[in-house]
């Protein structure tokens, strides 16, 4: 059981001070909570609160079975317990600290279906025009081509309708 409890504490601490040195966004779970975020809240199960979860259960187990005590249900159980509360611990630091000031950018961030631009260069007839539009602050000029091969002139407002290859077919915008 000893053995059990050493190299859970040690695979824990390895683990912990390698994340802590080359990041370890690659095993994040995160549940449907309709958070702020857009895709869902913060999950217990993220790689912080397992690996705290891990180092404690290893050092607790460890440390009670060198002090003497002689039940092995009973160290377990311990072990467990402080494990999970220590990673209980380490996701409210996590879900109220980190997370909450998370702005990383999510794929709908990209979306550009329904965005609003106004026309740069003119579209004549079926061919390809340029349009600008702003995205997270940002001006980003777009190809486009008309809905119906309609001329649309410069300085027009725009929708886009979807993208095909890089270019957006967009509509006129009446208000």
């Amino acid at each position: 059981m000893m053995t059990l409890f050493a190299v859970c504490f040690f695979v824990g601490l390895v683990l912990t001070v390698l994340v802590t040195f080359f990041g370890g966004d690659f095993f994040e779970v995160h549940g449907d909570t309709g958070g702020a975020h857009g895709h869902g809240g913060p999950s217990f199960f993220n790689l912080s609160s397992l690996l705290a979860s891990l180092t404690v259960f290893g050092g607790m187990g460890y440390m009670l079975s060198e002090v003497g005590m002689t039940s092995s249900l009973f160290i377990l159980l311990i072990a467990i317990g402080a494990g999970l509360f220590v990673g209980w611990l380490f996701f409210l630091f996590y879900a109220k600290v980190i997370y909450k000031h998370d702005d990383s950018m999510r794929e709908s961030d990209f979306e550009l279906n329904g965005q609003l631009g106004k026309l740069i260069v003119p579209i004549n007839g079926k061919g390809i025009g340029e349009m600008v539009i702003v995205m997270q602050g940002t001006k980003r000029s777009i190809s486009a081509r008309s809905e119906l091969g309609e001329s649309i002139p410069k300085g027009a407002r725009v929708v886009i309708l979807h993208m095909d290859k890089g270019v957006a077919t967009v509509s006129q915008f009446s208000d």
